[in-house]
């Protein structure tokens, strides 16, 4: 049988689609499914009964218990608050997914059916009120984090910044090339240390956060918003999940207003963190250096860093050092 990587995106595709049909008989649904996404999970779009759902068909080797973090997590979102969140559905035996193993399919897949979060996608002219909206949801995702704990078995430690910056140096470093590009890093990474070295640590500004609140995951309805993708959810400080969508929302002619309309919108649900402009900058950098360093890590991994990984890090970290009054 050719090898489940050698075959073409169809293929692959198709035989990804009988293990979410598979899995689906843990739920008793049946319905038509149709691919959404396909970069890591596959997710597809299930319509059934008159409703739809999001099914994912997780990839070969993912961690279950990332998974099961994050489903524990969104069904207590589920049961405490209204918001439009990708709430999971149990199977038929209570379960949060089912585990598939299929002959041309490496590895067992989990495959986990939440519901399907409605609305627009905005991030390429972002208004006011959506900026609030999205600042409302944070506020919520936040003050509810406040009080809730992941079972002992689940529980993540806090990685401080400090940690996050020299794991993402370290691996930077050792593939750069120019000595510009090498002094930039220094300079980026101590003002970064600098500016991410005051946030607080109590419950009121550490907790569950999303860990990837970018606009493109922002779904606007009824005049609120909902959001998907909560894959990196993890212990962090509140300042850092916000600082995301604060970023997302510059480098546009009405970005003061709409930072303002998304704290805004945060304080009228909770305080908002204890975060100055320059410190939600630093932790928009120290997100860009990890990004960049993941580059690295990756082409190291499977043969190497090529030339042109080496410009792209060069790259993202001028743009960290652009973002940063160093």
């Amino acid at each position: 049988m050719q090898r489940f990587t050698e075959l073409s995106e169809d293929e692959r595709t198709e035989r990804l689609l009988r293990v979410a049909g598979k899995g689906l008989l843990a739920y008793g649904l049946v319905g038509d499914l149709r691919l959404v996404a396909g970069d890591a999970d596959a997710v597809f779009r299930l319509r059934a009964g008159g409703h739809s759902y999001a099914v994912r068909v997780s990839a070969a080797g993912r961690d279950h218990a990332s998974l099961l973090r994050e489903l524990v997590w969104l069904a207590a979102l589920g049961r405490d608050t209204r918001l439009a969140i990708p709430e999971p559905v149990l199977t038929l035996t209570g379960d949060l997914f089912r585990s598939v193993s299929m002959e041309g399919v490496p590895g067992t897949r989990a495959c986990a059916v939440q519901r399907w979060v409605e609305g627009e996608r905005r991030e390429a002219e972002p208004r006011e009120d959506e900026a609030a909206a999205a600042g409302r949801l944070v506020g919520a995702l936040h003050a509810h984090a406040e009080t809730f704990r992941w079972p002992d078995e689940l529980q993540m430690a806090l990685v401080p910044p400090a940690d996050r910056l020299l794991h993402a140096a370290d691996a930077l470093t050792t593939a750069l090339d120019a000595a510009d590009d090498r002094a930039r890093l220094c300079d980026v990474v101590a003002a970064v240390a600098d500016r991410t070295s005051a946030a607080g640590n109590g419950p009121e500004e550490i907790g569950p956060v999303h860990g990837d609140l970018r606009l493109r995951r922002l779904r606007h309805a009824a005049g609120e918003a909902g959001v998907l993708g909560f894959g990196n959810c993890r212990t962090g400080s509140f300042a850092d999940d916000l600082s995301v969508l604060w970023s997302d929302l510059g480098g546009r002619e009405a970005t003061p207003a709409l930072r303002t309309a998304l704290l805004d919108g945060y304080a009228s649900v909770r305080r908002a963190p204890r975060a100055t402009p320059d410190e939600f900058e630093a932790f928009a950098s120290l997100r860009c250096l990890e990004g960049a360093a993941r580059l690295v890590v990756d082409a190291r991994t499977r043969r190497g860093v090529p030339a042109e990984v080496v410009e792209q890090v060069g790259r993202e970290i001028r743009r960290a050092a652009d973002a940063l009054p160093l």
